[in-house]
């Protein structure tokens, strides 16, 4: 039952959290300077819930599942039903599918990223368009690796090396990507813009970091694993849902690409697959810690 609860609480902050994000992105910023409103409530709100749910995360997997970082790989993630197992695969190809994307539109990314300095506009360095390709490859190679662990999650199969590689390349993945938004956002005063966005990609590092702790038996995997990834799943609502209101009930012709830019409006996509496919791996370890 308790499992049950952690899922469903989950799930509420994280829509409570969609909902006051989008109320912050619509009415909490001044319209001539584009700076926060001084207290404005929805924000001050989600601040203090995203600080609520990060503790109360890590007090449930402490509490309720410490015991079970002594489980094998197998034990904490396998026997995951077929149609499960299609759904994540499915959310695998989605992610690399829209990586793709992200690599086909480097050019446009750089664009974007481009400073005026008096008449001359200075484009970002081969260093840094580089870099982004190579964050957009590996995200393709990771939603490959979320598709082929899923694969690999039925009764009857074993972890073998290869499924240390499945869980790792996502966290190089989180790094780079990590390092690329706040590269993007380096001159953003307003750190409320991307703060969501950088916690999220924290947690859901975190969460890969923990399922390949199971195939090393490092301490506290278990913990670790629920709490960060309930706090991934409730930040992919918090950008996702904030995001998706913004455009939806706000006045400007602005898409979301033309909002957040290119790479931007790819990550709030990416997250709802990648956010969904960790939902769906904390449900199968809730299912099985009661067996």
């Amino acid at each position: 039952m308790k499992n049950k609860l952690y899922l469903i609480w989950i799930l509420l902050v994280g829509v409570c959290g969609g909902v006051l994000r989008g109320m912050s992105l619509l009415f909490g910023y001044e319209a001539e300077s584009g700076l926060p409103v001084a207290g404005y409530l929805p924000a001050t709100i989600l601040m203090a819930l995203t600080i609520v749910v990060v503790l109360s995360a890590a007090l449930a997997g402490k509490l309720g599942f410490a015991k079970r970082s002594s489980w094998s790989f197998e034990q904490m993630y396998c026997g995951m039903p077929s149609g499960v197992r299609v759904i994540c695969a499915f959310f695998g190809i989605c992610t690399a599918i829209l990586c793709g994307i992200g690599l086909l539109r480097v050019p446009e990314q750089c664009v974007e990223q481009a400073t005026v300095y008096g008449d001359t506009i200075l484009m970002p360095g081969t260093l840094i368009a580089s870099a982004t390709a190579v964050m957009w490859v590996l995200g393709m190679v990771s939603g490959i690796c979320m598709l082929l662990l899923a694969l690999r999650q039925g009764a009857d199969k074993q972890a073998v090396k290869s499924t240390g590689l499945f869980v790792t390349i996502p966290i190089f993945w989180c790094c780079l990507d990590l390092i690329m938004v706040y590269h993007e956002n380096s001159g953003n005063p307003v750190l409320s813009d991307y703060s969501y966005l950088l916690l999220m990609i924290i947690a859901i590092m975190t969460a890969f970091y923990s399922m390949g702790s199971f195939l090393y038996s490092a301490k506290g995997a278990a913990a670790r694993w629920v709490a960060s990834a309930g706090i991934a799943v409730y930040l992919a609502f918090v950008n996702t849902g904030g995001a998706l209101i913004w455009m939806f009930r706000s006045n400007t012709d602005l898409s979301m690409t033309q909002w957040l830019g290119t790479g931007g409006a790819l990550r709030i996509y990416i997250a709802v697959f990648v956010g969904l496919y960790l939902l769906l791996q904390l449900t199968g370890t809730m299912r099985k810690s009661k067996d």
